[in-house]
C-alpha cells in the first residue's frame, strides 16, 4: 500500500461517479533515489496503484486490476516539479467488477491516461 507513504490525498470528492483526488507525494521517499538516481521519476507501476488505492478509498472498498486495455503515460511526473497531482476517475459498476477511466494530471499537463477493469479482493 503506497497511501500514506508514497503520497498522502489532499482532497477527495464525488461528483455523478466521478472521483476526483489531489495527492502529494513524499519527495523524499526512496523510491525516487532507485527511479532514477539523479532524475527522480514516480514509477509507472505506483500511478497504477494510486489509482485503485484512490478508487477504493472512496468506494470503500479493496480492489485489484483486472484489466488495462489503455494506459499511455503521456508525460513523466518529477516530484521535484509536481509534488501535487491530481486524479480524475471515472467509473462505472459492471458485472461486479468497476470499469474506470481517467487522467493523472497537473494543471494543463496530462500525465497519463487509462482505461482499467477492477475487481474486488
Amino acid at each position: 500500500m503506497l497511501l500514506n507513504n508514497l503520497y498522502t490525498i489532499q482532497s477527495l470528492n464525488e461528483n455523478e461517479k466521478i472521483i476526483h483526488a489531489t495527492a502529494l507525494l513524499q519527495t523524499d521517499h526512496a523510491i525516487f533515489k532507485g527511479h532514477f538516481p539523479g532524475q527522480p521519476v514516480l514509477p509507472g507501476v505506483c500511478m497504477l496503484e494510486m489509482i485503485t488505492e484512490i478508487t477504493g478509498h472512496q468506494l470503500n472498498q479493496k480492489f485489484r486490476i483486472t484489466a488495462a486495455p489503455l494506459i499511455k503515460f503521456l508525460s513523466m511526473i518529477d516530484p521535484g516539479k509536481d509534488p501535487l497531482i491530481q486524479f480524475e476517475i471515472k467509473y462505472q459498476p459492471s458485472e461486479g467488477k468497476i470499469a474506470l477511466g481517467g487522467q493523472i494530471y497537473s494543471g494543463f499537463r496530462v500525465f497519463m491516461k487509462f482505461q482499467m477493469m477492477l475487481a474486488p479482493f
